[in-house]
């Protein structure tokens, strides 16, 4: 039988390929092979590509001889060169929450009381600083301490000032020049700076202040830094590209996205000139990473899969490389030792450049002379200062003087300050009844003297009117205990109802005056405070619609104004506030409980006491959850009785089938139970979907015989709520006993 012409051009062909892999692969087995360069590109968490590339060429024992890499792969790259296998890197990432880290989220249960409290009543992300000079942002949405904490810890086997020659593979690290536009190679210094430079991409990451330079992003200059490699002495390059594509017309709606693209143009236009580049014996990976975008830091895995089959797609080009496994193994134990001997810390010095003490930082990071120097005990303790929120970043660095080891603590604060503000939004609806809205501007001014004073100031507009302002000065430490006088002003609009019909309209203004000393529950305030202390309250009540009818003898109907009132009050007052919920209004776990206490007179001797406490419990199972809470109020007055400064009930989440504050008097008593299911997660905001139903039931009486349970009043509603950027939003309905009902939409607290 006659074999085709084609059959056997194709198999001299075959044949003749797979001769000059032997070649190449006996080529790799020289005593002088080629010397290899891997080249590593930006892409955010698509970066996560190339762990999956690098465990496939060490399946195939292809050498790496040097590493060039820029952003996510100076990350990926970097702590490869430091000597971590790639199965290492990627089983050490999936222990965390990327996304957290990335963002630098801290659980809220970490958080100080105070802090908890701001990001209560002001969601709005950004935090805007003021100076004489203007209105001013951070550099970045995020200043990424975290990352910068895990880098360190990975590494922190290096020394600070070592020469990325004498790492286990030699390395460089890419960044941008913010100022000129230059490009910024790092051959030495501590490594984990070096990636945290590299990977500052504008918009997302703050830059980093480095010898002077104001760094950011490689990827603006070079994100695949094939010439770096070239001029690393490479004789083959592999290069592993995974940029982010550019987006299609119809998604260039939004001002990020328009931004985004702006930075990926420059970026994909220097990439498109380094692959140019790239020589006949070099190799080019492009893992196809599909959707996986610049911070889906949650798909890791998935985009280390992909990495890792574009490898195996590039097998017969990369086993020309490949050698066996008796000088693969030799090859890698030709890697010089870096590991840090046991050192001592001699010395502890501190670079700041605010007005924060330097012995106040030194005092809080608390490191002793003669101490077994530990990276990550030291990066464990700043990790609570920059928990605070008063830093931009603080880290350390191992250095050394005259034969003696030392931490230098570099303190970087807040440089758009001394003053910032923070924003919240609440509007309320029932749709068949009364709404509201308020807008919140908090203002904090830190350390007004090195002793730690502070200046607090909370202002409410819309249907009320407020001011709070307060000093907090700390006695001993400054995380400790702190006196705290203050000046409250609250005016505020109520209405009136008989039944269920709103039948006056009263302005309620409320004055208060005081000092109180502060006391710190836990470790920071993490668990919560407490306050004792003096105050003043005065209260005027006065109608502002409505009136009483009056029909005399003669049949004449005469109106009568609304009865006024004032009340004014000095005396004692304490407080306590324990908060460990994971969520204020969507708590998956935890539990809070705070509690008030008044016991005062006014100026005719007579007493008065008021009261409240509240507590709340949250349990999950998978995507259920359950929040139990229970509060009441009292309210006790020896004279003549003063109608409407008591507790209330009604409105969203306080009775919710009844309107705003629809009742009124002076004991309260209030429960709920509240079914949440997580319908969707969204992992990069770090926040969920939730539908939900609650039972409520609750009252209030104006005599204490009055009260019981055959009184109280019930609600039911079914609703949908998240977390937004502008603050929790709930969309539901209730119903009540005897018609009762009320469609209501809420953003932000009532």
């Amino acid at each position: 039988m006659r074999i085709p012409t084609i059959f056997l051009l194709s198999l001299v062909f075959l044949l003749s390929g797979t001769a000059a892999a032997e070649r190449l692969a006996v080529n790799a087995e020289d005593t002088n092979p080629p010397k290899i360069c891997l080249v590593l590109s930006g892409g955010g968490a698509r970066g996560f590509a190339h762990i999956g590339v690098l465990k496939e060429l060490e399946a195939m024992h292809v050498p790496i001889h040097c590493i060039a890499g820029t952003s996510m792969g100076a990350v990926v790259g970097g702590l490869y060169a430091a000597g971590l296998s790639a199965s290492e890197i990627e089983l050490r990432l999936n222990k965390l929450q990327l996304n957290d880290i990335a963002l630098d989220r801290v659980e809220r249960r970490l958080l100080p009381q105070a802090l908890r409290e701001e990001d209560n009543r002001y969601p709005f992300g950004a935090t805007l600083g003021l100076s004489a000079s203007g209105v001013r942002l951070p550099t970045g949405v995020v200043q990424a301490t975290q990352f910068l904490e895990l880098l360190h810890n990975w590494t922190a086997h290096l020394k600070s000032d070592i020469s990325f020659d004498k790492l286990p593979i030699p390395f460089r690290a890419i960044a941008t020049n913010l100022e000129n536009g230059q490009m910024v190679v790092f051959d030495r210094g501590p490594l984990h700076v070096a990636i945290r430079a590299s990977m500052a991409a504008p918009g997302v990451f703050a830059p980093v202040e480095i010898d002077g330079r104001l760094l950011t992003d490689g990827g603006l200059v070079r994100n695949l830094p094939v010439d770096i490699a070239r001029d690393m002495g490479a004789d083959v390059i592999i290069a592993v590209n995974i940029g982010t594509p550019l987006l299609p017309r119809d998604q260039l709606r939004s001002l990020l996205n328009v931004s985004q693209q702006m930075v990926n143009i420059l970026t994909e236009q220097n990439v498109e000139l380094q692959k140019a580049a790239l020589r006949p014996k070099d190799i080019l990976i492009e893992p196809d990473l599909g959707n996986i975008s610049f911070m889906d830091f949650e798909r890791s895995a998935e985009a280390s899969a992909v990495g890792e089959n574009a490898a195996i797609a590039m097998r017969y080009q990369l086993q020309t490389l490949s050698l066996s496994p008796e000088r693969y193994a030799a090859d890698q134990k030709r890697q010089p030792h870096t590991e840090l001997p046991s050192i001592k810390i001699s010395f502890v010095e501190i670079n700041s450049n605010g007005i924060i003490p330097k012995k106040e930082i030194s005092r809080q990071v608390a490191i002793d002379n003669g101490s077994q120097y530990s990276a990550e005990e030291i990066n464990r303790k700043l990790a609570l200062l920059n928990i605070s929120r008063e830093y931009d970043g603080i880290s350390h660095e191992l250095i050394q003087r005259d034969g003696a080891y030392g931490v230098l603590i570099n303190a970087n604060e807040r440089k758009w300050g001394p003053h910032f503000l923070r924003f919240g939004l609440a509007l309320s609806s029932g749709f068949e009844g009364a709404g509201g809205y308020r807008l919140q501007v908090g203002h904090r001014y830190p350390w007004l003297t090195e002793g730690g004073l502070e200046w607090r100031n909370d202002i409410e507009f819309g249907n009320n009117l407020g001011l709070h302002t307060e000093l907090r000065q700390p006695l001993f430490e400054q995380d400790g205990i702190f006196a705290a006088p203050y000046a409250d002003i609250k005016k505020s609009t109520r209405n009136i109802y008989f039944g269920d019909t709103r039948i006056a309209e009263y302005s309620f203004r409320r004055d208060k005056i005081g000092l109180d000393l502060g006391i710190p529950l836990g470790d920071r305030s993490t668990m919560g405070e407490i306050r004792i202390g003096l105050g003043a309250n005065q209260y005027r009540v006065r109608p502002k619609l409505g009136g009483i009818l009056i029909s005399s003898t003669e049949g004449e109907i005469n109106t009568v104004e609304l009865p006024r009132a004032a009340l004014q009050q000095v005396g004692i007052k304490s407080s306590i506030i324990i908060d460990q919920l994971s969520d204020a209004t969507f708590p998956r776990y935890g539990y809070e409980f705070d509690s008030e206490l008044f016991f005062g007179m006014n100026k005719s001797g007579d007493n008065y006491k008021e009261f409240a406490i509240n507590g709340t419990w949250a349990e999950s199972i998978n995507s259920h959850s359950i929040n139990l809470k229970l509060g009441g109020a009292g309210l006790f007055q020896s004279s003549k009785e003063v109608r409407g400064i008591g507790p209330t009930l009604g409105g969203f989440q306080q009775l919710s089938a009844y309107q705003p504050d629809q009742f009124t008097g002076n004991y309260m008593l209030y429960g709920s139970a509240t079914y949440l299911y997580r319908a969707l997660k969204f992992d990069l905001a770090g926040q969920s979907l939730f539908v939900g139903s609650s039972l409520e039931i609750g009252n209030v009486w104006n005599k204490g015989h009055d009260i019981s349970f055959g009184s109280t009043r019930k609600s039911a509603s079914l609703f949908t709520g998240f977390n937004s950027f502008m603050g929790p939003i709930h969309l539901g309905f209730a119903l009540g006993p005897s018609g009762a009902r009320n469609i209501f939409f809420q953003l932000g607290r009532q």
